[in-house]
């Protein structure tokens, strides 16, 4: 038997792929990520399946695939600082992971209006940069 071929439309994407917004690319928040920063960015968008922008997971391992763990963890604070993703809620007990959230304090990077999440109190101690 033969298989038959499936019509591809060139101009619609096929899934998965990640949206990300001309302004998000030019801001200044954007700008001054390193590249893998941005990647990781990237995985969150990909994650993102239009109705679930607080329910996106992430594990270690998952990314440990992509990226080392320390810089998977550097990333991320870096990512809740200039306002790209926020930690909905933290896992760890029982091996539960941490469910992420994509932000939009990006668009006010810089401003009075933006809103600085602190980082040390969203990780416990064992997380912190020593």
């Amino acid at each position: 038997m033969s298989k038959k071929k499936r019509k591809v439309n060139p101009w619609n994407p096929l899934p998965p792929y990640a949206q990300i917004e001309e302004k998000l690319v030019r801001s200044k928040g954007f700008s001054s990520l390193k590249a893998h920063t941005k990647w990781l960015y990237v995985e969150f968008r990909l994650r993102y399946k239009g109705n679930n922008p607080r329910k996106i997971i992430l594990t270690k391992d998952e990314a440990k695939k992509f990226m080392n763990k320390a810089t998977f963890k550097a990333d991320c604070r870096i990512l809740i600082k200039l306002g790209f993703i926020d930690l909905v809620k933290r896992g760890g007990f029982y091996n539960q992971p941490h469910i992420w959230g994509l932000s939009k304090r990006w668009e006010k990077y810089g401003t009075k209006g933006f809103i600085e999440v602190d980082i040390d109190k969203l990780f416990p101690e064992i997380l912190k940069k020593k």
